[in-house]
């Protein structure tokens, strides 16, 4: 193989991975073979074993490559935002559309295949791992702006509202998966609106912070039927 610049090895990686992330959601990373990417990128096996050595670095690669992409596109939202209120805003706008979009479907089911692996693969967990916390990190950041101009309250932990938003957000995208046509996002959101406006109950003993509830009689039975 002829020696390339920097800059044109940093680009044909990238198509490389591009190209594994297309084979991945098209069939899932286990039925990928190298055969499929190496079509896909146009590329000779020696050539792609020449960027990656492994289909497990491939995988790695695909990982941490949408997680830059993520910051990315999270970070353009909010720059073309006019202030920390906007931005709020926007990335509603983008939690709302993401729950409708059947599009986001492909991407949730390899996401599904990368966390089962993660399970029995530690370089793989460790990975995903620091990508999530990167997501995190940024979501934190925004609403500890957002506490500083009012949008947030200052009583709420702003990791952990992070993370609430987070888990709250695969949640949708889980739903529209398991549920299929039965998962009706319009009207999970519209619950989540009156949850997150404080409407969705009249019963003020409902609302008060879990954390400070002393354990009642049906704990047992929540646990009980979560191990389930």
């Amino acid at each position: 193989m002829p020696k390339l610049k920097p800059e044109e090895v940093e680009t044909r990686s990238r198509e490389i991975i591009e190209a594994a992330r297309t084979c991945f959601l098209r069939k899932g990373f286990h039925a990928t073979s190298t055969d499929d990417i190496c079509r896909e990128a146009s590329i000779t096996p020696g050539g792609l074993y020449h960027y990656f050595s492994s289909k497990e670095d491939l995988i790695t690669a695909v990982i941490a490559d949408a997680s830059r992409q993520a910051i990315a596109n999270l970070s353009a939202l909010t720059e073309e935002a006019a202030n920390t209120r906007s931005s709020v805003r926007a990335l509603s706008a983008l939690f709302s559309q993401s729950a409708r979009s059947a599009e986001i479907d492909e991407t949730t089911r390899l996401q599904l295949d990368i966390w089962a692996e993660s399970l029995r693969n530690q370089r793989l967990a460790d990975t995903e791992k620091e990508g999530w916390r990167l997501r995190r990190q940024w979501l934190t950041s925004l609403i500890e702006k957002g506490q500083a101009e009012g949008v947030y309250s200052a009583e709420a932990d702003s990791k952990g509202l992070a993370d609430l938003f987070m888990i709250i957000w695969l949640g949708l995208r889980l739903g529209r998966i398991l549920w299929s046509e039965d998962f009706d996002p319009d009207a999970t959101l519209h619950a989540l609106s009156l949850l997150h406006s404080g409407r969705l109950t009249k019963d003020p003993s409902l609302v008060q912070p879990l954390s400070r509830r002393r354990a009642g009689n049906g704990n047992g039975a929540l646990r009980r039927a979560a191990s389930r």
